[in-house]
């Protein structure tokens, strides 16, 4: 035993010998992705698949080789890495980074292109590239018919490449950088099929309603380098040594790293809880600058907020979450990859990665937490009146996303963490088993023409089932241990004066599950039981081949194998024990751990859930998937010919319509929006600039010279006769001179 544990504690290559190549994670999917985009037409789809397929499995054997050297203990000692913004005893401890330079600089302004994998990264490098590879696989069979597969799986490296550069950026400019290249990619995905206008659109829809929440995430990266900036100005020794550093070391740091590295800002926030005893604090203002006369902790809420609205955007929360079931329009790997186990997850890592910061300002945590409780009931029922069997997983990811968002809100990081990686196996699973359905089905998407499926795709029905039990929320799949994890930590933690938000989240939680258990339920018996439907496209289905049941197996083996992360099988340094993934994330969220004791800003529960939570949350999903069960199993075929009350046909009616809300944003936004622009066009561009500014001096110039034409004829003889007028004028003129 003591050898095995040996084994997995030394790293097959040292941490420091690695670090140098952690570029190559990024680099692999980003030549897959010029190859198979500039030369995939001539290598033909054999080549084109085992080139992006290879990039894929080569990053994800160094994201292995990355996420064990993190946990390298060779000797007795854990791998560990100098602070560049602390003190020389100051060590990152369970981390390797690698910064290959100065990117850019302006002024005093400076950001390196910086990597790091440190637990939380690592875990997610592995969730991208492993999951991510298996969708790959997936799509050499379910793309074979098509013409554009060398386009398609150009796409999918680069996607790859973005997210992962997202993930491994050690500062906030590099993360942007992932940031908008998971969106350039999306946006090249979702309109895959551009020749079909509707598709076209959904890949339109989603680019611009994320640029809105990366204005936010630009305007919050100003605002941070602003505060970073005043910090260092009006911050004194005390503050320093309360975050482990000194003011000379904290600007060497900025110095070399920039202001926006993550490292830089734990170190900021730690220093800025009230009573520390130095200069600085939330409620001191801000001295010079642009933000001369706000408090710090003013900021820090404005910033926290902005950044809110950034993560809605590529994390579809509320308002800006009306991108994502358009985004079915591209095809199913393309959901299963971006919308369900990557992409749409970016924003809980940022809170996650920026948690010192967030636990400044519990009106922010508060604002995160209700629009995550909102969004996730708002496409839980929305979810409920679906047909299309993507359109009602599209709602249940926004539905889930809300959840994570719930978590981090309340400060359960590690809970919200672990949730998105097994949301990201279970969901993946369950998009994928919907291609498998379609593939199998004529590309039929609407669950009531199917049914009796598990006779005759018995692989993709029982994956399918796994992750249905494991989103539900039932034991002992992981599904139910994450989500319940969540759930605890916000119902015991607690923020300063905004106490009756953990109440209140809580209790919209568990009406969350219940709406999921009946979702998913409909889903899985509308699709997999009962009779075959007489409006099927195929009389009977066809099962999907190797190359797409496998992934599905491994997938749904995941989402049950991930609950021992959530298991209380770690010992916990106060006593007791704690769930293995949250000692797992503890190096990287202790400075938030920390910044909130001193802050006093939000109470952190560190319990775990006992027998009566569990079996509340068990018997909450276990009645919405009853529910479900009883309605479209004996109440609704015992109803068929009977006439709908109007009163449920408005109901449906309504929440199929997604509850108006794209109707409503086109009333009040779009329409006004399009009505300025049509009056700026009409009125300053084409009558003043163009018809006053532009066609009014060539008008007065063309008149002016059309004047001007009539003295100069070309005949000798008028200018003669001219010039003997103007000489007899001015004779005539000298001689009426003389004569007065």
């Amino acid at each position: 035993m003591d050898g095995i544990v040996e084994f997995f504690r030394t790293a097959p290559i040292p941490p420091e010998v690695f670090a140098p190549s952690l570029g190559l994670i990024i680099l692999l999917p980003l030549l897959g992705a010029f190859v198979c985009g500039v030369f995939g037409k001539w290598l033909g789809r054999a080549n084109v698949h085992l080139v992006a397929c290879s990039a894929i499995a080569g990053a994800f054997v160094l994201s292995l080789m990355a996420f064990w050297a993190t946990s390298d203990a060779a000797g007795g000692r854990v791998v560990s890495m100098p602070n560049a913004f602390g003190l020389d005893r100051d060590v990152v401890r369970y981390a390797i980074a690698h910064d290959y330079g100065t990117w850019f600089a302006a002024g005093d302004f400076r950001v390196n292109f910086g990597l790091l994998v440190d637990h939380l990264s690592g875990i997610l490098l592995l969730v991208i590239t492993g999951v991510g590879f298996l969708i790959h696989l997936y799509s050499t069979s379910y793309m074979e018919h098509d013409d554009g597969y060398w386009r398609f799986f150009a796409y999918l490296n680069l996607f790859v490449a973005a997210m992962l550069t997202l993930v491994m950026a050690d500062n906030l400019v590099l993360l942007f950088v992932g940031w908008e290249g998971v969106g350039m990619a999306s946006y090249l995905l979702i309109g895959f099929w551009y020749t079909d206008s509707a598709k076209a659109w959904a890949g339109r829809k989603a680019f611009v309603t994320n640029r809105i929440g990366d204005f936010a995430f630009l305007i919050g990266t100003f605002l941070l380098i602003l505060t970073v900036s005043a910090f260092n100005r009006q911050a004194d020794a005390r503050d320093y040594a309360a975050a482990g550093s000194a003011k000379a070391r904290y600007e060497q740091g900025l110095s070399e790293k920039g202001p926006v590295t993550f490292k830089g800002l734990e170190k900021m926030a730690l220093a800025l809880p009230e009573g520390v005893g130095g200069a600085v604090s939330l409620s001191t203002p801000i001295e010079a600058g642009p933000l001369s006369g706000y408090t710090f902790g003013g900021v820090m809420t404005a910033t926290m907020l902005l950044f809110l609205l950034g993560a809605a955007g590529k994390s579809a929360q509320l308002p800006l979450y009306v991108w994502l079931p358009d985004a079915m329009a591209g095809p199913t790997p393309v959901s299963a990859l971006i919308h369900a186990a990557t992409m749409v997850t970016a924003g809980v890592y940022l809170f996650c990665r920026m948690s010192s910061l967030l636990v400044l300002s519990p009106t922010a945590m508060a604002t995160i937490a209700i629009v995550g409780a909102l969004t996730s009931l708002l496409a839980a029922l929305i979810a409920f009146a679906q047909d299309d069997i993507k359109k009602v997983l599209a709602y249940s990811t926004v539905s889930q996303l809300g959840i994570m968002f719930m978590g981090v809100g309340m400060g359960v990081f590690w809970a919200a963490a672990l949730h998105l990686v097994t949301h990201a196996c279970f969901k993946a699973c369950l998009f994928l088993g919907a291609g498998s359905v379609m593939h199998g089905n004529g590309d039929e998407t609407d669950i009531k023409k199917l049914g009796g499926l598990w006779k005759e795709m018995k692989w993709t029905h029982a994956t399918f089932l796994v992750s249905t039990l494991a989103i539900t929320g039932i034991i002992p799949l992981s599904g139910f241990f994450s989500k319940d994890a969540v759930f605890h930590g916000v119902h015991h933690n607690h923020l300063h004066e905004l106490h009756w938000v953990s109440g209140l989240v809580y209790a919209l939680g568990l009406v969350i599950t219940a709406c999921t258990a009946f979702y998913m339920s409909r889903v899985y018996l509308l699709t997999f039981t009962g009779r075959r439907s007489p409006e099927a496209r195929v009389a009977h289905a066809h099962e999907s081949a190797w190359h797409m049941t496998l992934p599905l197996v491994i997938l749904a083996f995941l989402s049950v194998v991930t609950l021992v992360y959530a298991l209380p099988l770690m010992p916990r340094s106060g006593g007791g024990f704690q769930p293995l993934f949250e000692n797992f994330l503890s190096p990287v969220l202790r400075p938030a751990e920390a910044v909130a004791r001193a802050a006093k800003t939000v109470v952190l529960d560190n319990s775990t859930p006992g027998f009566v939570d569990y079996l509340i949350a068990w018997m909450v999903a276990l009645s919405g998937g009853a529910t479900a069960a009883f309605l479209y199993l004996k109440f609704f075929p015992a109803q068929v010919g009977k006439p709908v009350p109007a009163f449920a046909r408005a109901v449906r009616r309504t929440a199929q319509n997604k509850f108006y809300v794209d109707e409503l944003y086109e009333f009040i936004l779009i329409r006004p929006v399009k009505f300025v622009a049509f009056i700026l066009f009409r009125v300053v561009d084409a009558l003043v600039i163009d018809t006053v500014l532009v066609r009014g001096t060539a008008y007065v110039t063309e008149k002016v010279g059309f004047g001007l034409r009539r003295l100069q004829t070309g005949d000798a003889q008028a200018y003669a006769a001219i010039m003997a007028l103007a000489i007899l004028g001015g004779a005539v003129y000298a001689l009426l001179q003389v004569l007065s």
